[in-house]
C-alpha cells in the first residue's frame, strides 16, 4: 500500500535555484582527484580538474577552493594529503582567479583549522605540507605577482602562524621558480588576455558580496572590460617594450661576452641562459609586428632588433662548433637605450579593485583599480550595474555557508588585513632623496596588544578618530594635482593620506610617487591604490602612509620632500619640491 504523504510535493522557504551542472561535475573530478582508493596523487586527475577551471572560471576557481578546504580537513589523512596535492597542482596551473580565493580570509581559516593555538612538539605530515604551501605563497605570489596587494591575507596568516610559534620550512629555489612570474615576451593580445581574465575574476567575487560599494566598484570594472577606458591597451603596450628594453640589455650582453677571446667567458652558463632567451623571445617578434602594425616606430625598431638577434644567435652557434674566425666577422650592433622607464616598470602592475573580507565597511574598501577611479562616474546613466541594487541579495546563508571560514584555534579576525610591520625608508614606494635614512624604531609592542588569538588586532592602524581630516593643497602643476589629508593618531604618530588628481586631458600612466623625512623619524607608507588615471580623474589613485616619532610639540616645522613621475603620452614628467607639513 503506497502512503501519498511519502510522495507529496511542497516548496521550501528557500529560494527556488536551477541546478548547477558544472559544480556538480567540478566537484565530481575533485572528489575522484581525492578518492581514497588512489594509492598516490595522480597528477593526470589534478591537471583534469586545473583545466576544467580555466574553461569554465565564473564560479568555479570558488566552489573548488571551498571544496578542498573541505577535503584539507577530512578525517581521513590519505583524503587530506591528496587534496593538499590538487590544491598545489590548481595555484601552480589557474592563476590569478584562483590566487583570489585561497587569499580569501575565510579559506585560509579552514586552511589551518586543525591547527592548535600553540605548535605541537612534531608537526603531522598535514601540517608540515599546509606550511610548505603557506611559505611557498608568501615568497612567491605575495611578493612578485602583479596583484599582490590583493595576496594580504595570505601574509597576515602567515605572520599569525609565526607569532604563534609555527616554523615553515625552506622551500627550493627550483620550488619556488614556478610560481614566480615569468619575463617571457608576450604579445598585446597575451598580456589584455590575462587581464581580462583577472579582472573577470574580480568581478564575479564583486558580485557575489553584492553589497553596495561592491557593485559600485564592479560597476567601474565592467566599463574597463567594456572597453569605456584604454588602460588594458595601454599596460600592455608598456609591458611589450619593458620587456624588450629587457631583451635589448641582454643582447648587448651577449654580444659583449661573445666578444671576449677568451672562451670561459663566453661558454658558460650564464651566456647559456642570455642566449636561450633570446631565441624563445624571438618567435614573438613577428606576432608583434603583425599586431602593432599601425604603430610604425615599434615595428622598425622591432625589425632592427630582429636582425641583432639573428645575429647573435649565429655568431653564438659559430662559436660553440669551434668556427671563430666565421664568428669574428659578425658585428651585432648595440641596441639597448637608456633605461627611461625604469622607475615605472617596477610598478606597472596589473591593478585590480582591492577589497578586504567579509565585514569591512564602506570606508574600509580600498580601491587600487589601476585604471582609474572617478568619483563622478557613481549614480551616472552609464551606470552598467543599475539595476543590480535594485535585487535582493540574501544576506543569510545557508548553515553550511555559516560554518565555512569560522577556522579554529588560530583565525584570522574581521579586523582590515595587518599593516606591515617593517617597512623604512628604504621601502618601495620610498626613497631617501634627502639622505636621511636611519633604522626603524619599533613600535610600542603592537604585537603583543590584544588578546590570546586575536593577534591581527593589534596591529590595527585604523585611527580613533572618526573627524575627516582637511585637505591641504600640496602640488598643482598643468597635469597633476597633489593633496594630503594630515591627522595624529597620537603623540608620536602622524598619518598621511595622498590623493592624486589628473588634470589633463590625457592618461597619466606609470606614476610612481617617493617621500622622505628627516632621519630622526621612521616613514611607513603602504602601496598606492594604482599607477594609472583616465583623463580628468579626481582622487584617481590614493596612498597612505604613517610618520613615527614626529612630535606632538615640535621645536621646529616638519618638512618632507616629495618627487612624483609619471607619463603622458609616452613622455615623462618628474616634479619635487620640500612640503612643510602644517601643525597637528
Amino acid at each position: 500500500m503506497s502512503h501519498p504523504h511519502s510522495h507529496s510535493i511542497y516548496l521550501s522557504e528557500a529560494p527556488v535555484r536551477k541546478p548547477q551542472a558544472m559544480g556538480n561535475s567540478l566537484l565530481r573530478k575533485i572528489q575522484r582527484a581525492c578518492r581514497m582508493s588512489l594509492a598516490e596523487p595522480d597528477l593526470a586527475l589534478n591537471l583534469d580538474v586545473a583545466d576544467y577551471i580555466n574553461e569554465k572560471q565564473g564560479a568555479a576557481p570558488r566552489d573548488a577552493a571551498i571544496a578542498l578546504a573541505k577535503l584539507i580537513n577530512n578525517r581521513e589523512s590519505h583524503v587530506a594529503i591528496f587534496a593538499l596535492s590538487l590544491l598545489d597542482v590548481l595555484v601552480k596551473n589557474c592563476g590569478y582567479p584562483f590566487h583570489l580565493q585561497i587569499s580569501r580570509k575565510e579559506f585560509l581559516n579552514e586552511l589551518v583549522k586543525r591547527f592548535p593555538g600553540h605548535p605541537p612538539l612534531r608537526y603531522s605530515k598535514i601540517q608540515r605540507l599546509i606550511l610548505t604551501a603557506l611559505e611557498e605563497w608568501y615568497q612567491t605570489i605575495c611578493k612578485h605577482s602583479s596583484y599582490k596587494n590583493d595576496m594580504s591575507y595570505i601574509r597576515d596568516m602567515h605572520r599569525l602562524l609565526k607569532y604563534k610559534g609555527y616554523a615553515f620550512p625552506k622551500i627550493s629555489d627550483s620550488d619556488l621558480a614556478v610560481l614566480k612570474p615569468s619575463n617571457r615576451l608576450k604579445t598585446a593580445s597575451e598580456i589584455q588576455k590575462e587581464q581580462e581574465i583577472a579582472q573577470a575574476a574580480k568581478l564575479e567575487e564583486l558580485i557575489r558580496r553584492g553589497k553596495p560599494e561592491d557593485l559600485r566598484e564592479a560597476n567601474k570594472l565592467m566599463k574597463i572590460m567594456a572597453g569605456f577606458k584604454e588602460d588594458n591597451a595601454i599596460q600592455a603596450k608598456q609591458a611589450i617594450s619593458s620587456e624588450l628594453n629587457k631583451l635589448k640589455r641582454k643582447a648587448d650582453l651577449l654580444n659583449e661576452m661573445l666578444e671576449s677571446k677568451d672562451s670561459q667567458n663566453w661558454d658558460n652558463e650564464t651566456t647559456q641562459e642570455l642566449h636561450s632567451a633570446l631565441r624563445v623571445a624571438q618567435p614573438k617578434f613577428q606576432k608583434i609586428i603583425e599586431e602593432e602594425q599601425e604603430d610604425d616606430t615599434l615595428v622598425q625598431d622591432l625589425l632592427k632588433f630582429n636582425d641583432t638577434v639573428n645575429q647573435l644567435l649565429e655568431k653564438f652557434s659559430l662559436l660553440k662548433n669551434g668556427d671563430s674566425n666565421a664568428a669574428s666577422q659578425i658585428h651585432p650592433n648595440h641596441v639597448s637605450a637608456p633605461l627611461q622607464q625604469s622607475s615605472g616598470a617596477l610598478t606597472n602592475e596589473i591593478n585590480l579593485i582591492d577589497f578586504n573580507d567579509l565585514d569591512e565597511t564602506p570606508s574600509q574598501v580600498n580601491n587600487t583599480n589601476g585604471a582609474g577611479t572617478s568619483a563622478g562616474a557613481e549614480g551616472s546613466a552609464n551606470d552598467l550595474l543599475c539595476d543590480l541594487t535594485d535585487l535582493s541579495i540574501s544576506n543569510t546563508p545557508s548553515a553550511a555557508q555559516t560554518s565555512f571560514g569560522l577556522g579554529g584555534d588560530i583565525v584570522l579576525g574581521s579586523s582590515q588585513p595587518a599593516p606591515p610591520i617593517t617597512t623604512t625608508n628604504s621601502s618601495n614606494n620610498t626613497l631617501d632623496l634627502l639622505g636621511l635614512a636611519s633604522p626603524q624604531q619599533p613600535t610600542n609592542g603592537q604585537a603583543l596588544n590584544g588578546n590570546g588569538f586575536d593577534f591581527l588586532s593589534g596591529l590595527s592602524t585604523t585611527s580613533s578618530t572618526t573627524m575627516t581630516p582637511t585637505r591641504t593643497l600640496v602640488s598643482q602643476s598643468s597635469n597633476l594635482k597633489i593633496e594630503f589629508t594630515i591627522s595624529r593618531e597620537s603623540d608620536s604618530v602622524i598619518r598621511i593620506k595622498s590623493f592624486f588628481s589628473n588634470l589633463s586631458s590625457s592618461s597619466i600612466s606609470n606614476l610612481v610617487f617617493l617621500l622622505a623625512v628627516p632621519k630622526s623619524m621612521a616613514l611607513k607608507l603602504q602601496p598606492q591604490s594604482g599607477n594609472f588615471m583616465v583623463a580628468n580623474a579626481e582622487d584617481g589613485i590614493t596612498q597612505e602612509g604613517t610618520i613615527e616619532n614626529a612630535s606632538a610639540n615640535p621645536s621646529k616645522t616638519l618638512k618632507v620632500k616629495w618627487k612624483v613621475s609619471y607619463f603622458i603620452n609616452s613622455t615623462q614628467f618628474d616634479e619635487t619640491a620640500v612640503f612643510t607639513l602644517p601643525n597637528v
